[in-house]
């Protein structure tokens, strides 16, 4: 027991978020109440010292600590993720994308790489087809969603690892971003582009792209990948911010740029990302309608928990109510158009004239029916000023701070939710509907080092500048 339950790790739960002890901030929920580590116990008082005729048991860890275990973790799904591009169709195509995560309550003042933390790369098996990034979550399957928040957890564990995690998930496209860097990496065409870079002490002067980056990491613009990559690790997390600042203010494709109505239409009409239906041919080909689906890896075996994407106690949906509910409405529909007719209005008048029992009939059933069509109007007036000020706040990235996101009737009966909460008839997943996936941990670190190897490749001849 000398070494159970005696460590830093045991005794962070122990702490408040601002104990001057805590090593990373982020400890105080990874080995908090709701992190992985909640179950280790903590020895109280002095351990008591096996003697050398006491019977005494000696356990051996594989790691040195958590972090070191969490390395090992990420680098497995790394080579998964290579092995699961092999298995993938090349010939079909591939997207990348980049997630990024944050907090629905975000900081105001925070900058948009400050907000978004970069978790993860997404390679998806999706060709020339238009895909919406604002929904394409929706589009990858259990295996590929789960690998998503594993990689939010180890790298923002301050929005998994608590009493209700949630958190907002965004996809940017890497081609373009990729496009658009080589002029500024290419040595022929670099010097047509200068920036302002802001020294230390304060002076402002004009440079290169890359020769900015390498400024602020303070190494030589010939220093190695490996070089540059952990000089920027070394970094404070003020310096690494001003450092992705200067990569992304200077880019031409903004890659963090906010969730706003021009942005959305600016998109829609170079279709990058928006709002719009998917209008592809394949993917509109699969005219029948399923709500719940089983993921199938080709093993046969479609019956396990882990594959079902939403599961829920409770039958199906009886297809009687529904056909019960059509046809009141089609009743209702057909006795507005008779009431706007003037002749069925005269027949009406002629058959109360016969009797006065007839005309208090008639006057009984025109209040009545007065007071439907107002209160019919008034809801219909309530609903078109609520649906206004959901029109008004969509779209605006300040007015969603902090409002819990709210799922439509279409999206239930798309996870194979219906009416009264009752799961719907099950199926297997639609050719096409799921996308394939792979996903690997992806940090601020590695996008460094992509723009490094991109410049290096470009010096060796590997790609081309302007191409």
């Amino acid at each position: 027991m000398n070494q159970i339950g005696l460590g830093y790790d045991y005794m962070a739960r122990f702490m408040d978020k601002d104990d001057p002890n805590l090593k990373h901030p982020y400890d105080w929920y990874r080995y908090g109440e709701y992190g992985p580590y909640s179950w280790r116990g903590v020895v109280v008082g002095e351990p008591v010292l096996g003697g050398i005729t006491d019977e005494c048991v000696t356990l051996y860890s594989q790691v040195k600590d958590d972090a070191e275990w969490d390395k090992i973790e990420q680098h497995e799904m790394a080579v998964d993720f290579g092995e699961r591009l092999k298995q993938m169709n090349k010939e079909a195509g591939f997207r990348h994308f980049w997630v990024f995560v944050r907090h629905p309550k975000w900081r105001l003042n925070e900058m948009p790489w400050e907000q978004w933390t970069l978790v993860s790369e997404v390679v998806v098996e999706a060709g020339k087809q238009r895909l919406d990034k604002w929904n394409l979550m929706g589009r990858l399957g259990n295996q590929a969603r789960k690998l998503i928040t594993r990689c939010a957890a180890w790298f923002r564990p301050d929005i998994i690892y608590v009493k209700r995690p949630v958190f907002q998930c965004r996809f940017e496209p890497q081609d373009d971003f990729f496009r658009g860097l080589m002029p500024f990496l290419d040595p022929k065409t670099e010097k047509d582009f200068l920036f302002e870079l802001e020294n230390e002490d304060g002076s402002v002067q004009l440079c290169t792209y890359y020769e900015g980056l390498c400024k602020i990491v303070k190494v030589s613009q010939k220093a190695f990948v490996d070089d540059v990559v952990n000089a920027y690790e070394k970094m404070s997390d003020e310096r690494k911010s001003e450092c992705l600042g200067f990569l992304m203010r200077n880019h031409p494709v903004q890659l963090l740029h906010p969730y706003t109505k021009e942005w959305k239409a600016k998109l829609e009409e170079i279709e990058l990302g928006c709002d719009a239906p998917d209008d592809d041919e394949e993917y509109g080909k699969n005219e029948t309608e399923y709500t719940e689906w089983i993921e199938d890896d080709g093993d046969g075996d479609g019956d396990g928990d882990d594959d079902v994407v939403l599961d829920m106690e409770g039958g199906g949906v009886d297809q009687d109510d529904d056909d019960a509910s059509i046809s009141e409405e089609e009743d209702d529909d057909e006795e507005e158009e008779e009431e706007e007719n003037e002749q069925y209005w005269e027949k009406k008048f002629k058959k109360a004239l016969s009797s006065s029992e007839e005309m208090e009939n008639l006057v009984k059933w025109s209040v009545d029916r007065t007071d439907e069509i107002y209160k019919k109007q008034s809801k219909a007036m309530m609903q078109g000023e609520e649906g206004k000020g959901k029109s008004e706040a969509d779209g605006d990235e300040t007015a969603l701070r902090g409002v819990r996101a709210k799922v439509s009737p279409k999206e239930w009966k798309t996870v194979g939710i219906g009416r009264w909460g009752r799961r719907i008839k099950k199926a297997k997943i639609p050719p096409g509907l799921f996308l394939r996936a792979a996903v690997r941990p992806f940090r601020y670190r590695n996008l460094v080092k992509e723009i490094v190897l991109t410049r290096h490749a470009i010096l060796d001849g590997d790609i081309g500048g302007k191409d």
